[in-house]
């Protein structure tokens, strides 16, 4: 399917090459194929969609979990609290897709989890053998892709940001 924004991507090619064209270390995104870049902001959309999201969707039949009704955080940069039209698509989704997108660019079969292999695995005195010499695990969805997002993920059971806890 090829990317339709707001239906199965929340940005363009065109909106994704205005933001890495000043990002550093962003060359597997300006080396890609349109199609390859096309299949990451998709695939990126995906991802970030799956998170619990604050507010409500405003339609029970659109695509995408964004736009939202009732979705507004305390920006403490600002010290101020922010709100949402129920139209908009927070630039905070936008980054976190385009950087979800280039980390899919720079690790290659990341989402079908194969970038690790073991040849051997030992119990006795503990040994490891990686074919592809690559013994770290790497996140599908990287904490600097989930950091600029975090102020608008519901938190906590109750969905209002109250994490409760017990100490005993």
């Amino acid at each position: 399917m090829a990317l339709v924004l707001n239906t199965n991507s929340y940005v363009t090619i065109a909106d994704a090459d205005a933001y890495f064209e000043t990002r550093i270390d962003s060359a597997s995104w300006t080396s890609a194929p349109d199609s390859t870049r096309e299949e990451a902001l998709v695939t990126a959309t995906q991802i970030i969609d799956n998170n619990p999201w604050i507010g409500s969707a405003v339609s029970s039949s659109q695509a995408l979990a964004w736009p939202r009704r009732n979705a507004n955080y305390l920006d403490n940069r600002l010290g101020m609290q922010i709100a949402f039209s129920e139209t908009e698509i927070p630039s905070l989704v936008k980054v976190a897709v385009y950087e979800q997108a280039l980390h899919l660019l720079n690790n290659e079969d990341l989402v079908a989890q194969t970038t690790q292999t073991y040849e051997s695995i030992s119990i006795g005195s503990i040994s490891v053998s990686d074919s592809n010499n690559d013994v770290t695990r790497i996140s599908v969805t990287p904490s600097f892709v989930i950091k600029p997002i975090r102020p608008l993920l519901r938190r906590g059971v109750d969905g209002l940001g109250a994490s409760w806890w017990r100490a005993n």
